[in-house]
């Protein structure tokens, strides 16, 4: 199977380079978009920022900073870090903490990484016309001169037993890429265009640096502090995780927005308001319903079949509000697996989960959308009931997409027949755990008298 990680980081392999003198800030601005028409015309445009701050021998630290848009992407969370480059060694040779720049590409049957080459090239030889060299099984070769920014580069091809694979500008007098222009496969071998050029180089001050250097330190520790998950592709943060943005983004945003940090505190700040404000909306939708009796579910099973409602009295229930689709298989569809996990071990609890999908209202994609939910069960291998309604249900107990919040939705039902609990988003997932907080309330509830 193609890995575009593998196929970007094979492309690191090209000049031999000394490191960038601390301070020496760079920009690039690039593009992605597929070959193929998808039906949708966005195009993926991106700027990444890089500032060197220090390093030792060979290797360089960069603080990067990447802005998107278009073609889904990012949080802030995951738009900034730093950066480790060491010339004459491929980016998957490079150990690091942090992970390096990359994009983040949706398309129509899911979302895909692309990581981002580093600044600095090598190569084993220096580089001269009709320098030949190879990479695993990419063949590169200098293929001339170009101007590319206002500098004179070398141009190299690089190929596959395939074709051609990458064109690469490095900069004849300083150990820089100055442009890429890239084939990217991506999803079940979807032709893409990656493209990015060096737009600004400037040097700053040492006081200036080490200011931007210390910012980059802050909003690290700040992210550890909310036990964010790097590339994790959650936008909704947890209680705790708002009551630890909230605390210390504050001491920060002030000294720490510098440079290109400074578009991370803006949207760090619109952030926070943004969380804070839906945790709030969705609380209020749990204080009106927690307390209240679930009533009739009036549900069916993908089968056609009513699912009986005398089925459920009397036992604990935990209904998982979510769109059971096949495709894009993406997360969060290992949840499901971690709540078949619970009913697995508590078989006396009942669990359904209650399919949500605008196209259960439309004759035309009404099939589609069932079938879809059914292979999903199947590959799952799912032992609870998948059922689905006109959305009555999820209406009554409280949306949380109209108070601006995501599904899945876990809504609990004691044996009394009232709700219990109410979570609108992901639980964490420990890994010998699965849903322990879920587990947690199931458990007291069935122990309740």
């Amino acid at each position: 199977m193609f890995s575009p990680t593998l196929a970007l980081a094979a492309a690191l392999a090209l000049v031999a380079a000394g490191p960038v003198e601390p301070g020496t800030q760079l920009t690039y601005s690039g593009t992605m978009s597929g070959v193929k028409d998808d039906g949708n015309p966005a195009v993926k445009e991106f700027m990444l920022a890089l500032v060197a701050i220090g390093g030792e021998g060979e290797s360089v630290d960069f603080a990067w900073a990447l802005d998107e848009t278009g073609r889904g992407g990012w949080t802030w969370l995951d738009h900034f870090g730093k950066w480790t480059v060491t010339p004459n060694r491929i980016a998957s040779d490079a150990p690091s903490e942090l992970p390096s720049p990359a994009l983040l590409y949706v398309r129509a049957e899911g979302k895909s990484i692309v990581p981002l080459i580093p600044p600095l090239p090598a190569s084993p030889k220096p580089l001269e016309a009709g320098s030949v060299w190879s990479e695993g099984r990419l063949e590169h070769r200098v293929t001339g001169e170009a101007a590319k920014s206002g500098r004179m580069c070398w141009e190299i091809d690089v190929r596959s037993p395939y074709g051609h694979k990458r064109t690469l500008w490095i900069d004849k007098s300083a150990p820089l890429v100055v442009a890429v222009k890239e084939t990217v496969f991506i999803g079940q071998g979807e032709e893409h265009k990656l493209q990015f050029e060096l737009t600004e180089v400037k040097q700053l001050a040492a006081d200036e640096t080490a200011k931007i250097a210390a910012a980059l330190d802050a909003w690290v520790d700040l992210r550890k502090s909310l036990a964010w998950e790097p590339r994790s592709r959650r936008e909704e943060l947890s209680t705790e995780q708002i009551a630890s943005l909230k605390a210390g983004l504050p001491k920060i945003v002030e000294s720490a927005a510098l440079g290109p940090l400074a578009a991370i505190a803006a949207a760090a700040q619109r952030d926070a308001a943004g969380q804070k404000n839906r945790a709030g909306a969705v609380a209020a939708l749990a204080d009106a319903i927690v307390g209240q009796p679930l009533g009739d579910m009036q549900l069916t099973d993908l089968s056609g079949k009513p699912l009986a409602d005398d089925s459920v009295k009397g036992k604990v229930v935990v209904l998982h509000f979510w769109e059971y689709r096949d495709t894009p298989l993406e997360e969060p569809y290992g949840q499901v697996g971690y709540l078949d996990f619970l009913l697995r071990r508590r078989p006396e609890t009942v669990v359904i989960g209650v399919h949500v999908d605008p196209r259960l209202a439309d004759e035309s994609t009404r099939r589609a959308s069932l079938a879809g939910a059914k292979k999903l069960k199947a590959f799952m291998n799912l032992s609870y009931a998948i059922a689905h309604d006109d959305g009555s249900l999820l209406k009554r107990l409280g949306d949380p997409r109209v108070a601006g919040g995501k599904l899945p939705l876990f809504v609990v039902v004691g044996k009394d027949g009232k709700i219990a609990a109410y979570h609108a988003g992901l639980y964490e997932v420990k890994a010998t755990e699965g849903l322990a907080e879920l587990e947690a309330e199931v458990k007291r509830l069935l122990t309740k008298e």
